[in-house]
């Protein structure tokens, strides 16, 4: 059996928010035990964390890692299917390619997860998966393959409507094709409690998007919410979440007009749950550390967003039965800081997926 300890490291109370000095114990590809200090194992077999940071891996609750990749044109795009009108019937799980050298940013910045979400640009989007960050399969890398369904409001579709067609798409149109999909996924009973991830950056898609959720009477998922500080009638009853982020990309269009890390601490503020999201190659996923530390500096507490990226990420994601935490049982995926994780030079020293060793800072 592969046993391995990682002595005295300050490990991460997801309850108090505080740094601990414990070890974690990894057998195989799970956290064995949390102790206190344990010296039964060979020194071959021991990590000495003195004074290093360890944290369940970082989860980017956005992204495109493996479905557009870096640096290749076309070829690397499978993010967005222009001539599938029922984009539901698809699944990102499909285009992934695991072989992306964003994979080897990824566990190099401390993320050991990913929810792949399909392009903006189609209203009805594909089947999201949520995925390890280091494989040679997707099939190895599949943490939950078929998790919800994903839609897409504001600008970018209405500028691949036009590019596609020649003609406008309106909100108006973006809505009711959004109401069209959800009637026939509830009809052929396809939703069943399926989360519904909703892209949406300016204040009246927002309020559209909470619409219809209440409408349906089904919770949804904001993604990115830029202008959410702007909408004041928000459900009483239905409950919603908000995978916000990236708020470090370039302001290249009209609803990113107020994009500002101070969405944070309104969410945080109005006790709204959210998680962090880079939306891979938005912004590249070696930036979900620094939106944490742009959610500090905007007056969100340390424990808020070190369970935004870990544990809270992995609820939202249906998989903190599996990661997200460092508990007993669960996988060892699990990061070692040479700092505070959110100072904003700290940095990955290892890296490890599934007890596995998949980076190492030399």
């Amino acid at each position: 059996m592969a046993i391995t300890a990682i002595k005295n490291a300050n490990v991460f109370n997801h309850d108090t928010g505080d740094f601990t000095t414990q070890t974690v114990l990894i057998e195989n590809e799970k956290i064995a035990a949390v102790l206190s200090s344990y010296e039964d194992l060979p020194e071959d077999h021991q990590i000495d964390a003195t004074g290093f940071y360890l944290t369940p891996g970082f989860i980017d609750t956005c992204s495109q890692i493996g479905l557009k990749e870096i640096g290749i044109r076309w070829e690397g795009n499978d993010g967005y299917e222009p001539n599938e009108e029922n984009g539901s019937e698809l699944q990102v799980v499909d285009g992934i390619y695991p072989f992306d050298s964003a994979f080897k940013d990824a566990v190099a910045s401390g993320v050991t997860a990913a929810h792949i979400v399909s392009a903006p640009e189609s209203v009805v989007g594909a089947k999201t998966s949520v995925i390890h960050t280091n494989g040679k399969t997707v099939d190895e890398m599949l943490l939950y393959k078929n998790l919800g369904f994903s839609f897409s409001m504001g600008d970018v579709p209405k500028n691949a409507f036009m590019e596609k067609t020649k003609s406008p798409l309106t909100r108006m149109g973006i809505a009711q094709k959004i109401r069209t999909a959800l009637k026939n996924l509830l009809n052929a009973n396809h939703l069943e409690g399926a989360p519904i991830f909703i892209r949406s950056h300016r204040a009246d898609d927002i309020a559209t998007a909470i619409r219809i959720a209440e409408e349906f009477r089904l919770p949804i998922i904001l993604v990115h919410a830029t202008e959410y500080p702007l909408v004041t009638s928000r459900p009483a009853d239905q409950p919603f979440s908000v995978i916000a982020g990236p708020c470090f990309q370039p302001i290249e269009r009209g609803e990113l007009q107020l994009l500002d890390p101070s969405l944070y601490s309104a969410l945080f503020e109005q006790d709204v749950p959210f998680t962090f999201a880079t939306d891979h190659p938005v912004s590249s996923v070696t930036h979900l550390q620094l939106e944490g530390a742009l959610a500090l500096k905007a007056g969100v507490p340390e424990k808020v967003i070190l369970n935004g990226l870990t544990r809270d990420a992995a609820k939202l994601l249906r998989i903190d039965q599996l990661t997200g935490s460092i508990q007993k049982g669960l996988f060892a995926d699990c990061v070692l800081w040479n700092k505070h994780p959110l100072d904003l030079t700290a940095r990955s020293v290892r890296t490890f997926i599934k007890g596995k060793e998949v980076y190492r800072w030399e």
